[in-house]
């Protein structure tokens, strides 16, 4: 893909390696979720992977919840 912009590639590609390295995938209430750790670890919800549209409606999975585990 070839991208024409005037925009610095930094302004376009805003996410870094090191925000990668904190997230994992990890199972919660047997769903598939991607998380970031945070430091006092708890896990905050950034993804729901999963194929049940149900799934998305329920508050333990939405972005930003957090999760023990």
């Amino acid at each position: 893909m070839i991208l024409y912009t005037p925009l610095d590639h930094n302004d376009i590609f805003t996410t870094t390696q090191d925000q990668y390295k904190k997230q994992k995938m990890m199972e919660v209430e047997g769903r598939p979720v991607l998380v970031n750790c945070l430091p006092d670890g708890t896990y905050q919800v950034v993804q729901l992977l999963s194929t049940n549209p149900h799934d998305y409606l329920e508050s333990p999975f939405q972005p930003g919840e957090i999760v023990n585990n």
